[in-house]
């Protein structure tokens, strides 16, 4: 780690300290080697996959055939078997008891193999095509369904014990497909394992006959203690390979087929037939076919695969992927020289360019040393270079700018200080406003006009509060108060149509509200809820602390408000600065926490409610 700090550290000095024309020519060596490498990279990289690409379409439609041919020749064995189920020879033939002497057998026997004689006369390359139960293998020695290898019957009781038979007889009638296995290890018959493996190794299709005729006109069904019989057809794994997998074209490449549960049915690689497929490719088949880049052992291969619509396996087909390549040329010694030539010559360009690039920078060196200076006034002719044409034409407006800005700013201080004069003005005007309503307070009392008088002591404290508190924010006691004064003039004003009436609890004298954020509430309902009302008109201003919170409520017996009107007066504040003013400068002060409801029926009255945090002075 050291090491390489200090390897870091020499390089980023080594560069410091590096002249501009150096650095250009190591810049434009690199400008064109780098694009020059990346192309070559990129060239074959794109090749490569253009001929995978056409690889894995090749591959696909291959196994794809393959598959549809193998589904083909699957297809007409199963039509076989189905035509076998409606046979009366066959129906009559075991519609009796268990035979009881072994005369009856081979006589049924011969009787068997006449009837599978019709439906797979042609099929010469079957194993063996026997109809098993649990008491006989019917067709056991018969040869016109078998190749020329040793024929093999199936014993009927390791038939019956078998896997095999479980899953046919689950079936109920369907033709099940079983991947290839051992059959003398399957069907318990071990004095046949020395046979040669392409004998013992097969794959079967088996159904269970549970044939029903129409004989004379009748439909005919055997009872149910006669033992269905089992159709069980046998295969040669070579029968697979043969009819349905031809040989590779491509060196290296090669077919093979598994179940959807990872067993092998036919591969090269005759030692591994029945095995669990070790690749565990299977299990990545996701889709009816497709292909994949995979890694077999040490090397990569390309797979297609199919799945047959017949049995479920899966036609694989493998390809190394070197062997997709190995035409792919090199990157060519043409590349090469161009590379080189093209390093040459922007060499000897970056020395006409660097020099050429000094000029205009000395100029704004100096240029900027003079701005550095306090000398905002310097500006830059435009070179011939459209780059550096830009860059100085930048650097002129920021001069400009910064010449502008200084300007504002002295103005921006010169309007500050006429505003400090400004408010030095107004405190003084109030004072005469407070003395001039102190005289008529006492010409007020000389007439014994004592309401008068209280109505001017309530306006003269309301002017005080307004002009002198610039604060937002301010005590709650002090800002009742000011609404007392506020509705004991609004009162005086609507003589005998209203009271108001003050109804607050335990609140808190420490607490800090919005200034004045009652009175827009208490307006509202004067003006708009009152103004029909003659008399008995009331407006309760309520208050009271719950828990951290602060509610106050303003209901009146008005005129009331319908939702479309409630719906107005939050939106578009249609009732002047009110209730929106106040729901703003709430959301201000104390965010989501700030809440306000209004409940309102028309002839009724409205109610305005105000929740908001508990804040205290003392913190």
């Amino acid at each position: 780690m050291l090491r390489t700090r200090l390897r870091h550290g020499m390089f980023e000095n080594m560069w410091k300290t590096m002249k501009l024309r150096t650095k250009l020519i190591l810049c434009f060596v690199l400008l064109i080697s780098i694009p020059s490498i990346t192309n070559a990279i990129i060239h074959y990289k794109t090749s490569s996959d253009i001929i995978v690409s056409n690889a894995e379409d090749s591959i696909l439609e291959i196994v794809k055939k393959k598959t549809e041919i193998s589904d083909l020749l699957l297809n007409t064995i199963e039509s076989r078997t189905i035509d076998l189920i409606s046979d009366p020879d066959l129906f009559r033939l075991f519609d009796r008891e268990k035979p009881q002497t072994d005369m009856e057998l081979l006589q049924m026997d011969r009787q068997a193999s006449a009837i599978l004689d019709k439906y797979f006369r042609n099929e010469q390359d079957f194993y063996t095509v026997q109809l098993v139960t649990s008491y006989y293998s019917f067709s056991g020695g018969g040869t016109t369904y078998t190749s020329t290898s040793p024929f093999v019957s199936v014993a009927p009781r390791g038939f019956v014990n078998s896997y095999i038979y479980d899953k046919i007889a689950v079936a109920d009638g369907s033709l099940q497909w079983f991947p290839t296995y051992d059959l003398t290890r399957i069907f318990g018959q071990p004095e046949l394992s020395g046979m040669d493996a392409k004998f013992r190794m097969v794959f079967s299709t088996g159904r269970l006959l549970n044939i029903s005729p129409i004989i004379d006109g009748v439909s005919r069904s055997w009872p149910a203690e006669v033992e269905r019989p089992v159709l069980l057809i046998n295969f040669n794994e070579e029968y697979y390979r043969q009819n349905m997998v031809q040989t590779p074209t491509i060196q290296g490449s090669y077919f093979y087929v598994v179940s959807s549960e990872g067993q092998i049915v036919t591969h090269p690689d005759s030692s591994r037939l029945g095995m669990t497929d070790e690749n565990g490719w299977y299990k990545q088949f996701k889709t009816v076919s497709g292909t994949s880049l995979v890694r077999e052992g040490e090397e990569d291969v390309l797979i297609g695969y199919a799945a047959s619509g017949i049995t479920g396996w899966v036609t694989v087909y493998v390809v190394p992927y070197r062997q997709l390549l190995r035409n792919l040329p090199t990157v060519s010694y043409t590349d090469l020289f161009v590379t080189l030539v093209l390093i040459i010559l922007s060499i000897a360009i970056s020395y006409f360019i660097s020099d050429r690039l000094t000029q205009p920078i000395k100029k704004m060196m100096a240029a900027i040393q003079q701005t550095g200076a306090g000398d905002f006034t310097t500006q830059i002719q435009d070179p011939s270079q459209l780059e550096f044409r830009i860059l100085i034409k930048k650097y002129n407006q920021m001069n400009e700018k910064i010449a502008e800005l200084i300007e504002e700013n002295y103005k921006s201080t010169r309007r500050e200080k006429e505003a400090e004069m400004l408010a030095l003005n107004l405190q003084l005007n109030p004072h005469f406003l407070y003395n001039t309503l102190n005289i008529i307070n006492w010409m007020a009392l000389d007439r014994e006009e004592a309401e008068i008088s209280q109505m001017i002591v309530s306006l003269s404290t309301m002017l005080q509060y307004t002009v002198n508190n610039g604060q937002e924010d301010v005590l709650l006691e002090k800002d009742l108060n000011w609404l007392k004064s506020y509705t004991h003039i609004m009162e005086k004003r609507y003589a005998g149509i209203f009271e108001v009436e003050y109804q607050l609890g335990d609140l808190p004298s420490s607490a800090v509200v919005p200034k004045l954020f009652l009175q827009p509430i208490v307006e509202n309902a004067i003006i708009h809820n009152m103004q029909t009302l003659e008399k008995d008109g009331r407006i309760i201003i309520s208050g009271q602390r719950c828990g951290e919170e602060l509610h106050f409520a303003v209901c009146d017996n008005g005129k009331g408000m319908t939702k479309e009107q409630i719906n107005d007066l939050i939106i578009r504040d249609s009732g002047g600065i009110g209730i929106r003013n106040v729901k703003k400068r709430l959301n201000l002060m104390y965010g989501e926490q700030a809440k306000i409801q209004i409940q309102s029926e028309v002839g009724r009255g409205t109610v305005v409610t105000i929740m908001i945090p508990l804040i205290s002075r003392l913190k």
